[in-house]
């Protein structure tokens, strides 16, 4: 008897279509699994037979054999549990092979027939959409995040006896579509601008960084605020849109890393991992390919707390990433591109006492001083579009009844430029000004005589990278766009490079 079923895997965050075809034929028994299985799917085989065993029905007393096509793409994961079983009771079933046909079939089974959930469910679904199947069954415990996906039927199985009676129509499962509300969802920060006094400048500096998806640099004593301010910037950034939504929680069902509560990630995410931090967690990787923290903050910030304190190593591997909005990782038969669009926030103290260009004595010496900046190439720091130093605040007007703007207010001006951006790009590849090419630079960057001659002068002086000029014009954009013009005047540039001078006082 030779019986095909449909399943899924991953690679990456997207899923290709796997045919496991079971063949059950008379000889010495065995239960063999062909077609590149991984560790996870060879361990199938044990799961299998007591599942099928335990649920109640009889293990075929025969030779099988379990092909997993295409046989030359590695298979990983628990995923293909449930089509092998329900490839070997298909005896058990009274559809036809048109019905299952249309059917994909996900899910790993524990020793009494029950369905465990599985990591990376939603890429699944919308794969199975893509590849224009009418229905999916998965665990039940996966439906929650994954039952906002139109256009094809989810089907929530707790056991594999409810999957065999549901398949021959003995038993009804709700299958309700709940759409998802953008409108409806409500983020709720601890955190609030409002909270930070003084540091104005800073606070604009956050506020175009948010507006243009630019990098930020911060440099500046300990205790001055550098950490308080970084953790409020996704406070101000727009609400995430639908396919924002279902975007990241795809990254996020992947890595296990799911909301257990609404099932989907509803806030812009914020990842800010130790300095300690390897490559590979920070970039991803490993046997099975898990992303790392650059890809966890897609669409969200990236926060690298005392930056200097990385090891140079691992602060170059991000250059590519920041550059590209992607990180591919390649494997022996196989590459896999994840999209890491996010803004970086970096913040660091000026020396390795803290204390260097403050109103505290420094105790460093010169070379301290100086192997400590060397520790950020330049190249690094040519990624990131804006440097500012933080400072500390008075007694006085830490004293003062707090009379700062809240978040909810530079969310509001944020949200109007990056409207005008998604106009402007609505027939580009991209989004925000952060991400324009040199020819989108010259479409929609329209520089007057005055412009162009302060632009100059500030290119010969401080003798800019082609990329640092390309910087200063997007930013130049971003704050034209915050003040709603349609052309960039000297002002908007002057401002700009306004947030660029930190880099000069400190790193040159």
């Amino acid at each position: 008897m030779l019986s095909i079923i449909n399943s899924n895997n991953l690679i990456g965050i997207d899923s290709f279509l796997v045919k496991v075809e079971i063949d059950i034929t008379r000889g010495i028994p065995s239960f063999n699994i062909v077609g590149l299985p991984g560790t996870e799917v060879k361990e199938a085989r044990e799961r299998v037979k007591s599942a099928i065993i335990n649920a109640g029905y009889d293990f075929p007393n025969s030779r099988i054999v379990v092909n997993l096509s295409p046989a030359d793409i590695k298979k990983e994961g628990s995923f293909l549990d449930l089509p092998m079983c329900i490839g070997i009771l298909r005896k058990y079933i009274n559809r036809n092979d048109s019905y299952l046909e249309e059917c994909i079939f996900v899910g790993e089974l524990s020793l009494d027939g029950h369905l465990r959930k599985v990591k990376g469910i939603l890429p699944l679904v919308i794969g199975a959409k893509k590849e224009n199947f009418k229905r999916i069954f998965i665990p039940y415990d996966n439906f929650k995040e994954s039952n906002f996906i139109d256009g094809i039927e989810i089907i929530p199985i707790k056991n594999l006896n409810e999957c065999i009676n549901y398949l021959n129509g003995n038993h009804h499962i709700s299958t309700d579509y709940k759409d998802l509300q953008i409108d409806d969802i409500q983020n709720s920060y601890t955190e609030d601008f409002q909270d930070v006094k003084g540091n104005y400048f800073v606070k604009r500096a956050v506020e175009i960084a948010a507006s243009g998806n630019h990098n930020l640099m911060m440099i500046g004593p300990p205790g001055s605020g550098k950490t308080m301010i970084a953790k409020r910037i996704r406070t101000i950034l727009p609400k995430l849109n639908k396919d924002e939504i279902i975007e990241i929680s795809k990254i996020y069902s992947i890595a296990g890393m799911l909301d257990e509560e609404y099932g989907i990630i509803k806030e812009r995410p914020f990842r800010s991992p130790h300095h300690s931090t390897t490559i590979q967690s920070l970039i991803g990787g490993g046997y099975n390919c898990k992303p790392g923290e650059i890809v966890l903050s897609h669409k969200g910030v990236l926060f690298l707390d005392e930056v200097g304190e990385y090891e140079k190593r691992t602060l170059e591997t991000l250059r590519q990433p920041m550059e590209d909005g992607y990180v591919n990782i390649s494997r022996l038969k196989y590459s896999i591109k994840y999209p890491c669009k996010m803004i970086v926030i970096g913040a660091m103290n000026p020396c390795p006492c803290g204390f260097y260009m403050s109103n505290k004595e420094c105790r460093c010496a010169t070379y301290e001083i100086n192997r400590y900046k060397n520790k950020l190439s330049g190249p690094f720091l040519d990624r990131f579009d804006m440097f500012v130093e933080v400072n500390q605040i008075s007694c006085n007007e830490l004293n003062k009844k707090s009379e700062e703007e809240k978040s909810e207010d530079i969310r509001k001006r944020v949200e109007v430029a990056r409207e005008i951006q998604n106009i402007r790009f609505k027939n580009e590849n991209i989004s925000t000004n952060n991400e324009m090419t040199s020819t989108m630079i010259d479409k929609y960057c329209t520089l007057d005589d005055k412009s162009r001659e302060v632009i100059n002068k500030i290119f010969n002086k401080y003798k800019l990278s082609n990329r640092s000029f390309m910087k200063l014009i997007k930013m130049s954009r971003t704050i034209a766009d915050l003040e709603e013009e349609e052309n960039i005047n000297s002002n908007h540039v002057l401002e700009a490079f306004a947030f660029r001078k930190a880099y000069y006082n400190y790193f040159k």
